[in-house]
C-alpha cells in the first residue's frame, strides 16, 4: 500500500507497548481509599487492587452483630477495589495519549 510506512508503525507500536509496561509496573504507586458505614470501615487500596490498609472503628464492633461488621468490612473493599480499577484505568489511558487498544481494560 503507498503512503504507509510500516517500520514508522512498528516504532510508534513498540514506543505504545514500552509505554504500557512502564505505566503497569507503577500500578503500585497509585492509592485510593473508600470507607462503608459512614466511616466506621475504612480501607487503602493500590492501583493493583491489593489492600494496604483497613481501619475499623471500635465502633462497629458488636459482638453481638458479627454480620454487620462483615458486610461494612466487604463493602469498603468492594468500594476500594472499584476506585482502584478506576484509577489503574485512567494511569493507563495517560500512558497510551488516550489512544483506546484492544484488549487493555478501559
Amino acid at each position: 500500500m503507498p503512503g504507509i510506512d510500516i517500520q514508522h508503525l512498528m516504532r510508534q507500536a513498540r514506543k505504545l507497548e514500552k509505554a504500557m509496561a512502564d505505566a503497569r509496573s507503577s500500578l503500585d504507586q497509585i492509592t485510593v481509599e473508600a470507607e462503608s458505614g459512614g466511616g466506621l470501615v475504612k480501607v487503602k487500596m493500590d492501583g493493583r487492587c491489593s489492600l494496604l490498609e483497613l481501619r475499623i472503628d471500635p465502633k462497629a464492633v458488636d459482638p453481638n452483630d458479627k454480620a454487620m461488621l462483615e458486610d461494612l468490612v466487604a463493602a469498603a473493599v468492594n468500594a476500594g477495589a472499584e476506585k482502584a480499577r478506576t484509577a489503574a484505568d485512567e494511569h493507563l489511558k495517560k500512558s497510551t495519549g488516550g489512544i483506546q487498544v484492544p484488549g487493555l481494560p478501559y
